[in-house]
């Protein structure tokens, strides 16, 4: 099912009842789509799992990587990035940007993130950090911060059993760029970022 968009989605301008802090609003989203008729995932995969669309929310003022989702230690050093739950929630996303000023949405959007370009460099990412990560199992290290490529990296979690795979603003800036033009530009042109 190729979805690209959600009709009964947070709507720009909707004001949001609250401040952001530690995912709040998120969850916010979420309340708001299941209210509206939505069935939202609360394990692994993506959030609306019968459409194969993860939820996301983002302060447009924020300037922190985006987090894809998170695996635990053991999971992440056994699971290819092709079979792995980051994968999944990382082909179709229901972007809803907001702004802490007013606490407005001021966007909202499906953005389709399974071009071959931008799948290639996740990849990518989550495969040189991957491999960093067994190498440090052995040794029994488990550093907070492991760089996969500058398109990714995974952080340690609260917990320090499980990482979190992340993707720098500026890059997600650039990701949801070519999303909106592969269409335009992925049968005419070869590009890079």
């Amino acid at each position: 099912m190729n979805v690209t968009k959600i009709k009964k989605g947070i709507a720009v301008g909707t004001e949001i009842p609250m401040r952001q802090n530690s995912g709040n609003v998120g969850k916010w989203v979420e309340d708001q789509l299941s209210e509206n008729g939505y069935k939202i995932n609360s394990g692994p995969g993506p959030d609306l799992a019968e459409y194969g669309v993860e939820v996301k929310s983002r302060k447009i003022e924020s300037s922190s990587p985006h987090t894809v989702g998170s695996m635990r230690i053991s999971e992440i050093i056994s699971t290819p990035y092709d079979q792995s739950p980051i994968k999944e929630k990382f082909q179709r996303q229901y972007r809803v940007k907001y702004s802490d000023l007013g606490s407005v949405v001021t966007e909202e959007q499906v953005y389709d993130l399974s071009d071959d370009f931008i799948q290639d460099r996740i990849r990518e990412a989550y495969e040189a950090g991957r491999e960093k990560i067994a190498q440090n199992e052995i040794n029994g290290y488990h550093p907070p911060y492991v760089k996969g490529t500058s398109w990714g990296n995974f952080e340690i979690t609260d917990s320090c059993g499980s990482y979190r795979f992340r993707i720098p603003d500026y890059v997600m800036r650039k990701i949801e760029t070519v999303a909106k033009n592969s269409n335009h530009f992925g049968n005419l042109f070869e590009y890079q970022l």
